[in-house]
């Protein structure tokens, strides 16, 4: 497994990083028609495989896929969920007529069997744009625990029918050693408190929204936030990239209510944190049936300048 990182703070300064924008909720379907089949060219190819057009048909005529039991859509997730300790998803993109497969696995050779598997089910005219990253143990049996903690992932799969397999990271994040670590939010569309934790490879959980420097905000529905960057109204943390690199995760839950009575410890083990998370979950759902929450993750990759 490649080394992970672990963010440092230090004393606030100006540094150039990337951000990238994502939403705490489901996406709105594309839409879709009869006639859609018909529109796609895909990459301009003359003419189409059997297969790749059964699956083209599949994808742009989801409804009538289903009524026949859609052999494709189950084939594909089997596929996908072949692989232990990842999260794996395919989506079909007619603007360009390639699946796009997504998502990672815990070692590189574990996409390998997947991709023949899509290839034997798709044919010969729909390329296959694999952008499958690699989230080595333990990191990865870490964000199975995550996923125990009682929230629903906020997945636009549950919408839309293009889509197909578990819901993975909605953005990956690549930052170099010093630069400043922001997440750029958008909360979900309720009243919500945000909770922004970073997982390392050393079984270790950094908060970094809210902690002792930042406290806990209720957010407006769809307020933008910007995690770690500076603030001229209220305190921020500065978290800088620090030695050693490779690839870690960081997740964002939303709560309609706030989930702790007071800041957790900045840095603490991950595994009792998640117990607690959970703990205040359950709570919360037990004492409040309007009670609201999801949470999205992101992959990091860090490296040297």
């Amino acid at each position: 497994a490649a080394a992970a990182s672990s963010p440092e703070a230090v004393p606030a300064g100006r540094t150039q990083s990337a951000r990238l924008a994502t939403q705490l909720g489901p996406s709105a379907p594309p839409s879709d028609s009869a006639s859609a089949v018909l529109a796609w060219s895909g990459s301009g190819q003359e003419s189409v495989d059997s297969a790749s057009l059964a699956a083209i048909s599949a994808f742009m005529q989801p409804d009538a896929a289903r009524a026949e039991g859609d052999p494709l859509r189950d084939g594909i997730e089997g596929a996908l969920g072949a692989v232990g300790c990842a999260r794996l998803q395919a989506i079909f993109q007619p603007e360009s007529g390639t699946l796009a497969l997504r998502g990672h696995v815990p070692e590189p050779a574990a996409a390998a069997p997947v991709r023949d598997a899509l290839r034997a089910r798709l044919g010969d005219s729909i390329p296959i744009d694999d952008r499958v990253l690699v989230l080595p143990r333990p990191q990865c049996d870490m964000l199975g625990a995550v996923a125990r903690v009682g929230l629903p992932q906020s997945a636009e799969q549950f919408t839309n029918p293009r889509i197909i397999g578990q819901a993975a990271h909605v953005r990956e994040y690549r930052y170099a050693e010093g630069e400043r670590l922001i997440l750029d939010l958008e909360a979900p569309d309720y009243p919500s408190y945000v909770y922004v934790d970073y997982f390392d490879a050393a079984g270790r959980v950094i908060h970094l929204q809210p902690n002792e420097t930042v406290p806990l905000e209720r957010l407006a529905p769809e307020a933008r936030v910007e995690v770690g960057a500076p603030r001229p109204d209220g305190p921020s943390l500065d978290i800088r990239i620090a030695p050693p690199f490779g690839q870690e995760f960081a997740v964002a839950f939303a709560s309609s209510r706030p989930l702790f009575a007071a800041p957790r410890p900045m840095v603490e083990p991950a595994l009792p944190y998640l117990e607690a998370l959970r703990a205040s979950i359950s709570a919360a759902r037990a004492e409040d049936p309007d009670y609201r929450g999801e949470w999205v993750y992101f992959f990091v990759t860090t490296g040297p300048g």
